[in-house]
């Protein structure tokens, strides 16, 4: 009976003690959890101010080298005259929290600019990029990355598909107010074209490049030519706002093709009034990135009011 009594309680140690491993193990519960106002710093102006205390430095959570995970990857891609700071302060610690190793670096500065990033022409950004998600793939370990872009950190990245080999290495590509066929800046377009072909354009070039390339009609958007059957193996998901004033029209962001979700955050929050730069940092387009990255995230959001530029009140 001794012998018995040993063995049961042998047995009972075992099975508390996988348990225990199991419990450890396991994605913690904030994984299920939708995005709370009072967890992050859902306004821009966040990005504001930090970009005034450490002008172009990287947001919390991010480029951790000992950062492990069994998810891939994920990288942040700022916009347009803009860079990490100002963008990511809200999304990118979220993502940390909830598992994911987070990288981020400034594209396309120009000689004037030490901070601010998203100026020069659009080809050598996606160069850029290329190079750094091979560090990133490089360092980790991973086959591939899942990409999250801004404004035009949402388009550059499709040239890096289809034209620098880059399709093999993102599964997952969520682009936040892309402009895949450019800005009409409320129709201007053809304006700023044609100050682009006259005799200042090269200085206009040098002064701004992606200006040249992300207004519609541009040579660089006519050979981009985006959809989702040029990159079939890439899930897409395209976020955008009606009251976006700089991706306009706001369906500037949308794509076709079976391998393509486009989501406008005005359809899940009706008090969700983001402007292009506040998009980045409503709790609704957080939802949306999780269930994007996710496919088990299945949480209800709170339809929360988030005001342009300034965000969900309190934040």
């Amino acid at each position: 009976m001794g012998i018995r009594f040993v063995h049961a309680l042998a047995t009972a140690v075992a099975a508390a003690t996988v348990a225990a491993v199991m419990a450890a193990t396991a994605a913690p519960a904030i994984a299920q959890q939708a995005p709370e106002p009072a967890d992050y710093p859902f306004s821009y102006l966040a990005g504001i101010r930090a970009q005034a205390a450490d002008p172009g430095s990287a947001p919390p959570g991010t480029n951790d080298p000992t950062c492990r995970s069994e998810r891939n990857p994920v990288v942040l891609l700022h916009g347009f005259v803009s860079n990490s700071t100002l963008t990511w302060q809200a999304l990118a610690p979220l993502l940390r929290d909830r598992g994911y190793c987070v990288f981020t670096f400034d594209y396309g500065r120009a000689d004037f600019s030490s901070t601010l990033g998203g100026i020069t022409p659009v080809e050598p950004s996606a160069t850029e990029f290329a190079r750094f998600v091979d560090e990133v793939l490089a360092d980790s370990g991973a086959d591939a990355i899942d990409l999250i872009g801004h404004s035009e950190g949402g388009t550059m990245p499709f040239h890096f598909l289809t034209r620098l080999g880059g399709a093999d290495k993102v599964d997952r590509y969520i682009g936040i107010a892309p402009l895949y066929r450019g800005t009409s800046q409320w129709g201007l377009a053809g304006l700023i074209g044609e100050l682009y072909s006259s005799p200042a354009g090269q200085v206009l070039t040098d002064v701004c490049g992606a200006c040249r390339d992300m207004v519609s009609g541009s040579a660089f958007l006519a050979e981009l030519d985006p959809h989702g059957d040029a990159a079939p193996g890439v899930q897409f998901t395209n976020i955008m706002t009606r009251y976006d004033q700089n991706a306009t029209p706001y369906t500037t962001g949308m794509l076709e093709g079976r391998n393509v979700s486009n989501v406008v955050v005005q359809d899940l929050c009706s008090q969700d009034y983001s402007d292009h730069y506040q998009l980045t940092y409503s709790p609704t387009t957080a939802h949306i990135v999780l269930g994007a990255l996710d496919a088990n995230y299945t949480a209800t959001p709170t339809c929360s009011p988030s005001l342009p530029v300034l965000g969900v009140p309190g934040s």
